[in-house]
């Protein structure tokens, strides 16, 4: 997978805020993370299908981690994904939504463990298709934009760093509802083509994160 040097800036400047916000000691999260917020920074990679044919875009975008219970994370992420299509078109999605995550294995790390979950959650889409081409565009607009929603499902695991950072890597399948966009090439000209109705799209997302611990929303309750 390509990585943005844009994602490593944004993951320092996480830091730099986690740093501001550690006047409130962190005392052992990996112990019991329950309550606590997390935010960080991903890049992404995903197979999308026009035309028949796949292609794979690359991406970058943030998101937070809310720790529901001991066993049961959250996260709630933003990704900016552009794709080539055959040199004609250039693709770029906004994906916002989110993944609840409940552990069903760990395996230990020294002091810390190693999460294993399953993953399912919901995801809206914006999809703007632009011309590219040095090929003469046919007459029409230059770009089709539509939006679509997504449930999703995979599985993940998520590998603490430290008591105040995790690494995780997830792989989604996210299937999509909204209209579809087709991309023709006729006599030398260029054409994008919406089409009506709404269809089915499903693609794979494989996203790497690194989160920071900022503070804890909330304390467990005593049994």
């Amino acid at each position: 997978m390509k990585i943005n040097s844009k994602s490593l800036v944004i993951v320092l400047i996480f830091y730099l805020i986690h740093s501001l916000s550690s006047a409130q000691e962190i005392k052992a999260p990996s112990a019991d993370p329950t309550g606590y917020l997390s935010m960080g920074a991903r890049n992404c990679a995903s197979i999308f299908t026009t035309n028949g044919k796949s292609f794979v875009g690359t991406g970058m975008g943030g998101q937070f981690a809310l720790h529901i219970a001991k066993d049961f994370n959250s996260h709630w992420f933003a990704d900016w994904i552009t794709s080539n299509i055959n040199n004609l078109a250039q693709r770029n999605d906004f994906h916002s939504g989110f993944s609840m995550m409940p552990e069903v294995l760990s395996i230990p790390a020294g002091a810390r463990r190693i999460a294993l979950y399953p993953l399912a959650g919901f995801c809206i889409d914006y999809t703007k298709f632009t011309i590219t081409s040095g090929k003469k565009s046919a007459p029409g607009p230059n770009y089709i934009e539509r939006y679509s929603f997504a449930a999703q499902a995979g599985c993940g695991a998520t590998i603490p760093i430290s008591d105040q950072l995790d690494f995780s890597l997830e792989a989604h399948y996210m299937l999509h509802v909204g209209t579809d966009v087709d991309i023709a090439l006729n006599d030398n000209e260029v054409t994008l083509i919406k089409q009506s109705g709404n269809n089915l799209e499903g693609h794979f997302i494989l996203a790497i994160s690194m989160d920071f611990k900022l503070f804890k929303l909330w304390q467990k309750k005593s049994s």
